[in-house]
């Protein structure tokens, strides 16, 4: 009898667990295929990894800073990326690539009222896509 009730127990305690992951902080992402009109050439391929013992703690974003941080200081955008989970025993990966865009070069580039313009079209930014939270 007692071994039934430690088993109920068990079960009873595994099934009324749960824990969650923060998976990514995003400030623009997607899965819809998009013409951007980004020139590609002002970015550089990139590629961030980051493994986890046990799978405890893995995140998306560690990965996506370290690919960014690997492009140079100056990139602080990903198109065209892709994010790729891998599970092996006690080992857990996430590898982030993709093009590393600096914000900064394409306003240079652009010019800053073309800039402001591009995000518009992109709806990146715009009255109908903010959200403004009031503190």
């Amino acid at each position: 009898m007692k071994i039934k009730s430690l088993f109920i127990i068990m079960i009873s305690v595994m099934t009324l667990t749960s824990c969650s992951y923060r998976l990514v902080d995003f400030t623009v992402i997607s899965s819809k295929n998009m013409n951007l009109d980004v020139d590609r050439s002002m970015g550089v391929a990139t590629e961030g990894k980051k493994s986890y013992f046990l799978g405890l703690g893995w995140n998306i974003k560690d990965a996506l800073d370290e690919a960014l941080e690997q492009a140079g200081p100056e990139y602080d955008l990903m198109i065209d990326g892709v994010v790729r989970y891998g599970s092996y025993p006690f080992v857990a990966t996430v590898t982030v690539e993709g093009t590393a865009v600096s914000s900064q070069q394409m306003k240079e580039s652009m010019g800053v009222a073309n800039y402001e313009k591009w995000l518009k079209e992109q709806n990146v930014v715009s009255e109908k896509t903010a959200v403004v939270i009031e503190e």
